[in-house]
């Protein structure tokens, strides 16, 4: 993939409104849009489908979409606005963002823009060319479908006391062919999973916000910050604290 033509245009947080909608909204650039929370809905080449946390599009250069927010659930997601000559002539323009890094690295992005407006910094560069090699590289090898729904899932009821029945449940499987398939393809039972990725939403949320260790807890199904602190350096091997020191 040759992104020595890549040019970041800009990137910005959006936070909507119940009532908020876009319509026939057509760019003189590419456009990729990350959700962090909630939901929206997106029309594009003619088809409606539902975006929620862990999901990602990709707006071409002069091609028409719709966006308008989910009413249960308005979406929170980061834009970032790109020249790219080199774009694949065919590729999806959605993909699920199953680890996290697309969501991680546009946080970073943003947080690189707010310190430096003119996005003239190299680490800007970098970290736009990354997330949209990340892109490509999930649009090139999705995930199977199965982690797909579940991760999101995930995400979408962080905060809440999940356990496995729950989890058996919203997958459509009995709890032992969910456990089995699910270890089969990720490596990792479903609360093994839950659980690194309460912890990497944690460190996420260290690592861009200023947000306290008690708002951190809940947030993230993780707690209070007591528990927090010690799952946190058994897995990262470093207290919560001291990454917020290293950023």
């Amino acid at each position: 993939m040759n992104l020595s033509t890549l040019i970041l245009l800009g990137v910005g947080w959006h936070t909507a409104q119940p009532e908020w909608r876009l319509s026939g909204q057509i760019h003189s650039h590419h456009e990729l849009i990350i959700v962090l929370r909630g939901g929206q809905y997106v029309e594009l080449d003619g088809l409606v489908c539902k975006a929620g946390a862990g999901d990602a599009f990709w707006f071409p250069e002069g091609v028409a979409h719709t966006e308008w927010a989910d009413l249960c659930d308005p979406v929170e997601s980061v834009f970032i606005s790109l020249k790219w000559q080199k774009l694949p002539k065919s590729f999806s323009r959605q993909v699920s963002d199953t680890e996290g890094r697309l969501a991680q690295l546009a946080r970073w992005l943003y947080d690189e823009r707010k310190s430096d407006p003119s996005l003239a910094q190299p680490i800007a560069g970098a970290l736009a060319g990354a997330i949209v090699a990340e892109y490509f590289r999930l649009a090139a090898r999705p995930p199977h479908p199965l982690v797909s729904r579940m991760r999101k899932h995930l995400r979408q009821h962080l905060d809440e006391p999940l356990t496995l029945g729950d989890l058996a449940v919203a997958s459509g499987l009995s709890k032992f062919h969910f456990v089995r398939r699910y270890s089969a393809l990720t490596g990792r039972t479903p609360m093994e999973d839950l659980r690194l990725i309460r912890l990497t939403a944690a460190r996420d949320l260290l690592l861009t916000t200023a947000l306290t260790l008690k708002e951190i807890a809940p947030r993230c199904g993780l707690g209070d910050e007591f528990h927090l602190g010690r799952v946190f350096r058994r897995h990262f091997k470093i207290p919560p604290g001291a990454v917020r020191r290293k950023r």
